[in-house]
């Protein structure tokens, strides 16, 4: 998380990327899949008897909650600005990354 904060303080260029269509999005949806997937990880350590709905369902809010006052940030920042469609990819990544945390990890849906 504060690591997304610090990348959205600049505003960066990604080099070798410039003509990609929709790279902004895929930027956001990567790093929001990394974002779920830890947010999966540690709800699911820290609550080990709930279930794997209920803490998969809390990574996805807590990741897009990030996301959104993430884009507040950039509405701050020089150079920035705040986009819906952001949202958005952050949602789709948190859903990926918690999926993807939830299908690897061993534990049963309840």
């Amino acid at each position: 998380m504060a690591l997304i904060f610090v990348i959205s303080s600049f505003e960066v260029e990604v080099p070798g990327v410039r003509h990609v269509p929709l790279r902004d999005k895929g930027i956001h949806f990567i790093e929001f899949a990394v974002l779920g997937w830890l947010c999966a990880s540690a709800s699911s350590r820290t609550w080990p008897s709930a279930s794997a709905w209920r803490t998969a369902t809390f990574a996805v809010f807590v990741a897009v909650l990030w996301g959104l006052s993430d884009e507040i940030h950039q509405a701050l920042v020089p150079g920035r600005s705040p986009e819906f469609g952001d949202i958005i990819a952050d949602l789709f990544g948190s859903i990926a990354g918690t999926a993807g945390r939830q299908l690897f990890s061993n534990r049963t849906v309840r």
